[in-house]
């Protein structure tokens, strides 16, 4: 997991895999459902998914398996 600052580029890319995400699952991206989903995207970015389709669509369990490991 890589700990460096997220860059402007990089907050961009999330936050439109995040918009993508909740328009994916029919969620509001101001509601604490997103905000659960953006900390999961964060986690998926730092463990290396660079991808913003695959962010956007990745089911979120992986991640949540990736943390018992």
């Amino acid at each position: 997991m890589s700990d460096r600052t997220l860059s402007n580029e990089d907050v961009l890319l999330l936050k439109r895999a995040l918009y993508g995400r909740c328009s994916h699952l029919g969620i509001s991206p101001e509601g604490s459902a997103a905000q659960f989903e953006a900390t999961q995207l964060i986690e998926l970015f730092r463990s290396g998914i660079r991808d913003e389709q695959v962010l956007a669509t990745r089911p979120i369990h992986m991640a949540a398996e990736q943390r018992k490991h």
